[in-house]
């Protein structure tokens, strides 16, 4: 607080302190809101004082200071006690205040059972004393406990009544910058992508409207760079976490600092910048955020099976809710896949299967298609790939996800290549070439062209995976190598051998690799 205003009445005061909180002075804004909450307490205005309570306890609670938090909350309950007895209409109003900071404390411990009681007694005590800030808050908790109980048509009903609140004008600061953001969490978490882009654009337009406002630019920062990285303008995202990682960490938010450095680590693996990866998933942990499983990719990249497989098993033994694990599924199925553990991916692809049935959300269905068709490529079955891999570029391409769509096409490539239409396999790869490219993702870039080599290389009728394979004999790898490195069954592998070795008219391994040194398909010369 300005010491030279010392006469400010205590609303002043609140304004003053709610004004500093939003523009990033988080100690000016305390010091107001303690010397306005103390004029309250000595003027016997007791709602007032728990009002500013409130606010109070949710600058705390937001800013990752949970023994602060507690201590406002508290407060703020033994004021309400002292309501009871006065103007019981008050006091009901108050109540709803108090059970928003109830709710903040039960989402932070996990108990999901008391937040849902809280948000309905919430709602219903904003839409009786027609509380705009009550209502919002209510609703948009009771949306996001719906969909982690498997609600998800009625979770999102509710979350857009409370956005409605948001884009009416009928609420604004703090409560209004929480309401957005919980909003759009609520929908990135489970993949209701049209509501994601339509709601930060709008938190985009109301944080550059306000120049001086710093308090939720973190978020607009982080989900801006979100819906960036989904249509495919990485360069700009990477540059969007960083912001967003400097302004949390700038606002005493290390946890949200950390999950932006992570979504940072995530474009810099995909673009094969690993040691850039690397070090933002370091940050990530330092700030106290889980670098998973992006880290896992890397590990699995690395050839770190063992430690990729561990990581993503223990990141869904930790994510109970089913909404949660939307985000986790389909990193699990390619590590799995990766590690050749095909049983545990089918059982995986099965609940991503039950989640895209339970949001009805096009992103999960996109990602287990893609999933059935990876899984059942794996298996050697390329014709029952194909239709799964063809519904997972139109999906992808409905959401507007050229990365996503570009990995389709690569699988429906191999399912094409499979049942022997290799120009149409060949047309596949160059317009997933072409899209990797553009977005700048060298590994896959060099995976597509290792394929089409591959394929105008092929001898004898073999197919490029044949040639790959043959190729992994040729430098000496196992069944189960290949298995591996080439995510297929060892059963699917051995498959393969035996087509070679009729093509080739060969009886070994020995044979097989002699050819391929001899044909110039190990990369090698027959002298090298």
């Amino acid at each position: 607080m300005d010491r030279a205003q010392p006469d400010l009445e205590p609303a002043d005061l609140v304004a003053l302190g709610t004004s500093a909180h939003l523009a990033g002075d988080t100690d000016g804004a305390v010091r107001a809101l303690q010397r306005a909450h103390q004029l309250q307490l000595e003027q016997g205005t007791v709602a007032a004082a728990l009002q500013s309570a409130f606010v109070l306890g949710m600058i705390f609670g937001t800013t990752g200071q949970p023994s602060l938090f507690n201590g406002w909350l508290g407060r703020a309950q033994r004021l309400l006690t002292e309501l009871t007895t006065d103007d019981d209409d008050v006091a009901r109003v108050e109540r709803g205040y108090v059970a928003v900071l109830e709710m903040h404390r039960g989402l932070d411990a996990g108990e999901f059972e008391s937040v849902g009681a809280l948000a309905v007694e919430v709602t219903a005590l904003g839409r009786k004393h027609q509380e705009s800030e009550l209502l919002a808050l209510g609703l948009v908790a009771q949306g996001r406990n719906a969909i982690y109980g498997g609600e998800v048509a009625a979770g999102l009903s509710l979350l857009d009544e409370a956005m409605t609140s948001v884009l009416a004008g009928e609420i604004d600061g703090l409560v209004l910058g929480l309401v957005w953001c919980a909003a759009i969490e609520g929908c990135q978490e489970i993949g209701a992508i049209d509501r994601m882009c339509q709601w930060t654009s709008g938190l985009s337009t109301w944080c550059s409207s306000q120049p001086g406002l710093t308090a939720f630019a973190g978020e607009c920062a982080l989900h801006h760079g979100q819906v960036l990285t989904l249509h495919g303008s990485w360069t700009e995202a990477v540059e969007e976490f960083a912001n967003s990682r400097m302004r949390y960490a700038a606002q005493g938010q290390p946890g949200s600092a950390g999950y932006a450095e992570r979504e940072r680590g995530d474009l810099l693996r995909l673009r094969g910048d690993l040691a850039g990866a690397e070090a933002a998933y370091q940050e990530a942990a330092a700030f106290g955020s889980d670098p998973q499983p992006g880290l896992a990719y890397l590990w699995l990249s690395h050839g770190r099976t063992e430690a990729a497989v561990a990581a993503i098993r223990r990141c869904l033994a930790q994510t109970p809710v089913p909404a949660r694990r939307v985000s986790l599924l389909p990193p699990a199925i390619d590590i799995l896949l990766g590690a050749g553990l095909l049983e545990q991916a089918s059982v995986a692809l099965e609940e991503l299967d039950g989640l895209a049935g339970m949001t009805g959300c096009d992103p999960v269905t996109a990602a287990a298609s893609r999933g059935h068709a990876v899984v059942e490529l794996a298996h050697g079955d390329c014709a029952g790939a194909l239709p799964y891999a063809h519904k997972a570029i139109q999906v992808w391409s409905r959401v507007g996800c050229p990365f996503e769509v570009a990995r389709s096409r690569v699988a429906a490539a191999r399912a094409l290549e499979g049942v022997g239409d290799q120009e149409s396999a060949r047309r596949e790869l160059e317009a997933a070439r072409s899209v990797f490219e553009s977005l700048g993702a060298q590994p896959s870039v060099t995976e597509i062209d290792t394929l089409l080599g591959a394929a105008t290389r092929a001898p004898a009728g073999l197919t490029s995976r044949e040639v790959e394979v043959l190729r992994l004999v040729a430098v000496g790898r196992s069944n189960r190598q290949i298995a591996t490195e080439l995510v297929l069954s060892e059963k699917t592998v051995a498959r393969h051998l035996s087509n070679i070795y009729l093509k080739l008219n060969v009886g070994s391994r020995t044979g097989a690799a002699a050819y391929a040194y001899e044909n110039g398909l190990t990369g090698l010369s027959p002298t090298s």
